[in-house]
């Protein structure tokens, strides 16, 4: 799916599609003779859209009528690989434009838009440039571009505007822009035909109900927002001191404007966007994305302090910078991924999966490692299970380590190497847990022994135990599976295939890690269906057979989405 999916194009067209908003929307900001946004994107100019208003150097579109002039706008053309127009872009500025521009005309406009006349908000885009997209539709027609094919974006104030021309796009301009794409950055109004993306941390960001100021727009107003992202938490500086946070989150303290700028997004974003765990995300899930200052990383634990928003639910994704970072997880299930630099990860319980990225990277487990169990799959990823049954996937983890009982009731830290055949700390080796690894090929395992884990890993496997507390991991491929004495845990993580549990108990647990379109609150009993003997359980795109059980012998207990 993907956290900026719209109007449900799905995950890829979701990517390119926020690309190539935050691109325009940062050449907005952006000084003559700056670099032109990537992908095909070029400038269109007043002779070219006929238009004959007040146009800047670098051709740039001002505000229309009095009392909007310092409203900014740039229309680019897309263009294809031979030079052929495929697209148009709108973007609209914000407030300031990073310290040019009319700034006290913007913050009169941004005073207006809160607190003047009604309507004002909704109705800025006409007021302000009524005569230019008159003219993008004029030309958008003449060059076959249709408005599928249309991009407005804008952040702040020029987020208001995009808004804005999305609610009057039926009734004016011909009725061109009905159709376009919407996407805005920390826009304080919403409208339903607009992708709003914004840190509900940041002040601006939703502060008014759809276009109206209430005494609720003074403080927190991070309630559901249909057309919005409701869970992104920019964590920088401010939101992490304990000190700052003494004084109301609230769009009058400068403060918590800190989450505001236009770079931050940008930055904050883009990563999302790269992120591993990116289709795993909705527009809903909640993210915290470091945004802290250089000096800051390495010594701040990124983490959900549950600040400035409504309290989250459901599993958590952590995004590090390309520094060193200290990312943490709280005790529900959680997605962390480090990205480069030598990371240190901490996480309380749950099903998780930690990614440490380039660099050299540690797994801070903060209990004896007596409480843990480890295996690893041979291909890359190592298992830790701790004394509740949790399990978190680990990547790219050079080193674990512990707190052990020290001298005076006190406690220290010991390094354990992660090496192929176990844990090293100097000469002394814990073992991984007996396991049975499989290939990229289809391989036949067979447990030995209570307690086994059986790795498929790639290929259509067969698995098979008679034993108990055995925890089977297809992997990709269809694989069968033959369960024996009870209590096993069944494993499924990333595109699983279809798989088929035989010999299934319900002293048995089937657990989903990172599943697209499976995460946490999943609902089985709405995705299971009897047929015959058997129960199909279909799970995102993928499904698992559990031969002979019918759903009258299922429980929700028995299944963990994460």
């Amino acid at each position: 799916m993907g956290l900026f999916d719209y109007k449900n194009a799905g995950g890829s067209a979701g990517k390119e599609l926020y690309s190539d908003a935050i691109a325009l929307t940062l050449y907005a900001y952006t000084p003559t003779g700056q670099p032109l946004p990537a992908g095909g994107w070029a400038p269109i100019g007043a002779t070219a859209l006929g238009y004959h208003g007040k146009v800047g150097a670098q051709g740039t579109f001002f505000g229309e009528k009095d009392d909007f002039t310092s409203a900014e706008a740039e229309v680019l053309g897309k263009y294809d690989a031979a030079g052929k127009l495929i697209g148009l872009g709108v973007a609209f500025r914000g407030t300031g434009g990073l310290g040019y521009g009319d700034t006290f005309g913007d913050l009169k406009n941004n005073l207006l838009a809160a607190i003047g006349p009604v309507d004002y908000a909704k109705n800025y885009a006409k007021n302000a440039f009524d005569g230019l997209l008159k003219d993008v539709a004029a030309f958008a027609v003449a060059h076959g571009i249709g408005a599928k094919d249309v991009l407005v974006s804008g952040h702040s104030l020029g987020g208001l505007g995009v808004n804005s021309v999305a609610e009057l796009s039926g009734d004016n301009w011909g009725g061109f822009f009905k159709g376009a794409n919407y996407v805005a950055f920390a826009s304080p109004t919403q409208s339903a035909h607009v992708m709003n993306i914004g840190y509900e941390n940041d002040p601006v960001f939703r502060a008014l109900d759809g276009t109206t100021f209430s005494s609720s727009s003074l403080g927190k107003h991070d309630g559901y927002q249909a057309s919005a992202t409701n869970n992104i938490v920019n964590f920088n500086d401010h939101y992490a001191s304990t000190a700052q946070n003494l004084a109301p989150f609230s769009i009058l303290n400068p403060l918590s404007w800190s989450a505001h700028g236009s770079l931050g997004y940008a930055d904050g974003l883009n990563r999302v966007i790269d992120s591993a765990f990116y289709d795993l995300t909705s527009k809903d899930s909640t993210l915290i994305v470091s945004n802290l200052q250089q000096d800051s990383r390495g010594k701040t634990w990124i983490e959900d302090l549950g600040r400035s928003g409504e309290p989250h639910t459901g599993s958590t994704f952590i995004i590090g910078t390309d520094s060193s970072d200290l990312l943490k997880g709280g005790a529900g299930n959680d997605f962390i991924e480090g990205r480069d630099g030598d990371d240190r990860f901490r996480d309380d319980g749950g099903y998780n999966i930690l990614l440490g990225g380039k660099g050299h990277n540690t797994f801070e487990l903060q209990k004896p490692l007596q409480n843990f169990s480890f295996a690893n799959d041979g291909d890359g990823t190592l298992y830790v299970r701790d004394a509740y049954g949790g399990i978190s996937l680990t990547r790219d983890i050079g080193a674990l380590v512990s707190k052990e009982p020290g001298a005076w009731f006190g406690s220290r830290d010991v390094t354990h190497t992660v090496s192929a055949d176990g844990l090293l700390n100097g000469t002394a080796l814990t073992h991984y847990n007996h396991s049975l690894n499989g290939d990229a090929y289809g391989n036949t395992l067979a447990a030995t022994q209570d307690g086994d884990w059986l790795f498929g890993n790639a290929g259509n496997d067969l698995l098979r135990s008679d034993k108990s507390h055995v925890t089977f991991v297809g992997g990709a491929g269809n694989d069968v599976m033959h369960a024996g004495a009870g209590n096993n845990t069944f494993l499924f993580s990333g595109a699983f295939g279809f798989d088929t549990i035989n010999g299934y108990q319900g002293s048995d647990k089937l657990v989903f890690i990172g599943v697209q379109g499976a995460g946490q609150g999943y609902d089985y009993t709405q995705h299971a269906a009897q047929t015959g003997q058997d129960t199909l359980l279909k799970v995102g795109d993928f499904a698992v057979t559990l031969v002979g059980v019918g759903l009258d012998h299922l429980s929700a207990s028995s299944f963990t989405f994460a």
